[in-house]
């Protein structure tokens, strides 16, 4: 089905639990799938109200930044237990430990023959770079206009290295994923390429290797953001997916890199400051609770990520929290045992992700919840809830202003078999604000927590928009890029799907669909740097 024939999406869905299930009507009207039960109505006066859910963003915003284990991203894990706590839930706590490095001060400057310093204006740190005496660290600058595979030109020098955003083509789109249904029009599917700082700063900019840097004797490195409006660059957290590298990087726009690549072929000198400091055995925590259905035998994963840099990211805490209240306030439990997943770590994936996303520790640490082996529990399926209520801000045609496009960003929701696409678009019916694109993916990419559910073969329905300020860090948060309401009829749907999947039976519910493997594997790895 493509594009052309999602007007008929009112018509279609409209005998949505039936169309999903091809079951039978029973009492009432209601849709009995073979072999499972009655579906049960969504009932919008029980959800928590478009104001109580903003009241939640807003507390989680007001903490500040919660980048993992800081102080801001565990006062907002104990007010997440709390509030889990108040729909009368039992919180359990995963404690895990790493090694947590926090800037406290950065700067750049050139400096002239005679010592003079002229400030640089700079876009960001480079997280988990390195960090220098208080006094910075002062070297000849030496130009790469790509990440070299070798630092050996800037020993004892500092580096400055262009780092592009790709626009990606449809092609690598094709390669990353298998486009499914868009609703409830054109612009809800990709137009063209696909660009956002989130990718020249993971693909790219991971491919960065600081630690060869400290190796070769490197001073420090200055990136410069290509392809993105200095106010879209400006703030960025990333990358947030490598490892301490023990070399310190700072991040600049265009117009300073322009500036620094002058400087460099003068053969000026820079001085670079990043004090940072370090808390070996830092400790943080992954939040769970178990709302008993009438069956232990089975249950349902619904989970997100607690760290992030902004009012987005992350703010899946107050959808789980939703619907943890919905569904403990109901009068009538659910079959499955519901599992709620608040998980730590993913703003620090490669000490605490276990080679996956965060919630992959938390899998390996509780297979009885889970698995279905040796008398285990089994999950038949799990809702991954990440960054809710996203508005659409873009570079214009010039790159040279970052502002709202006037439309919702894009919902990119995976959903890993026949069943759960049919699952989700049943749960759209009656939404007001929609602009959603479900996904397959392709190669090892999948976007989100709801990667490690995937890839332990739990099916599922994984909401992880992707706008361009992901993983920006501005002084309010960015909460004005959010919408209410298109947030609260997220987690509407959310709780919509969550009862249709609970009335079918794991065999209707179907394992996840295999993950296409291409040659293309090959190409997104060049792409990122591993080659």
């Amino acid at each position: 089905m493509h594009l052309k024939r999602r007007k008929m999406l009112g018509g279609m869905l409209a005998a949505s639990a039936l169309a999903a299930v091809g079951g039978t009507r029973g009492k009432g009207g209601a849709a009995v799938p073979s072999g499972g039960g009655a579906v049960v109505p969504f009932e919008p006066a029980g959800l928590a109200s478009r104001e109580q859910v903003w009241a939640w963003v807003e507390a989680l915003n007001g903490f500040g930044p919660r980048l993992t284990g800081s102080d801001a991203h565990r006062r907002s894990i104990a007010y997440l237990a709390t509030e889990l706590q108040a729909a009368g839930l039992t919180v359990q706590r995963d404690t895990r430990h790493f090694r947590l490095w926090q800037p406290q001060r950065w700067s750049l400057e050139l400096v002239s023959a005679g010592g003079a310093t002229t400030a640089v204006p700079v876009a960001f740190y480079f997280p988990y770079s390195g960090e220098t005496p208080a006094q910075g660290v002062r070297g000849e600058l030496v130009y790469f206009d790509a990440p070299p595979r070798s630092f050996a030109a800037a020993t004892g020098k500092i580096a400055l290295i262009d780092v592009t955003t790709p626009a990606l083509s449809w092609l690598f789109q094709y390669l990353m994923f298998t486009r499914k249904f868009g609703y409830p029009d054109a612009s809800a599917d990709f137009n063209g390429s696909m660009s956002t700082p989130l990718l020249g700063g993971t693909l790219k900019a991971g491919g960065v290797n600081l630690k060869a840097a400290a190796e070769a004797g490197v001073l420090g490195v200055i990136c410069v953001w290509r392809g993105c409006s200095e106010e879209n660059a400006r703030n960025q957290y990333l990358p947030f997916t490598t490892p301490y590298q023990g070399c310190p990087a700072l991040w600049v726009g265009s117009g300073a890199g322009k500036a620094l690549l002058a400087a460099a072929e003068k053969g000026a000198q820079a001085r670079l400051t990043l004090e940072a400091q370090i808390t070996e055995q830092a400790s943080t925590d992954t939040l769970f609770a178990v709302l008993p259905g009438t069956s232990a035998a089975e249950t349902i994963i619904i989970n997100t990520h607690t760290d992030g840099p902004n009012a987005c990211e992350e703010n899946g805490g107050a959808g789980v929290v939703a619907l943890a209240r919905y569904f403990s306030g109901r009068p009538a439990k659910t079959r499955r045992t519901l599992i709620f997943v608040l998980a730590t770590g993913h703003f620090q994936l490669p000490q605490l992700g276990g080679g996956g996303q965060a919630t992959t520790a938390w899998l390996r640490a509780h297979p009885e919840l889970w698995d279905g082996k040796r008398g285990h529990a089994r999950a038949v399926a799990g809702l991954t809830l990440e960054h809710l209520g996203c508005t659409e801000w873009k570079d214009d045609a010039d790159v040279a202003h970052f502002k709202p496009t006037g439309r919702l960003e894009r919902e990119l929701v995976y959903t890993t078999n026949a069943s759960m696409d049919r699952i989700w678009r049943d749960a759209l019916v009656g939404r007001r604000k929609l602009r959603t694109l479900t996904l397959t993916p392709r190669n090892g990419v999948f976007f989100g927590e709801g990667e490690p559910l995937f890839r332990v073969g739990i099916p599922g329905v994984a909401l992880c928009p992707i706008p361009d300020y992901l993983c920006s860090v501005p002084s309010d948060g960015g909460l004005g890029k959010l919408d209410a309401q298109f947030m609260h009829e997220q987690i509407a749907s959310f709780a919509k799907a969550l009862l249709r999947i609970d009335a079918l039976t794991a065999a209707e519910l179907g394992p996840t669909d295999p993950q296409t493997t291409n040659f293309g594997g090959f190409v997104l790895k060049q792409l990122r740097g591993q080659g």
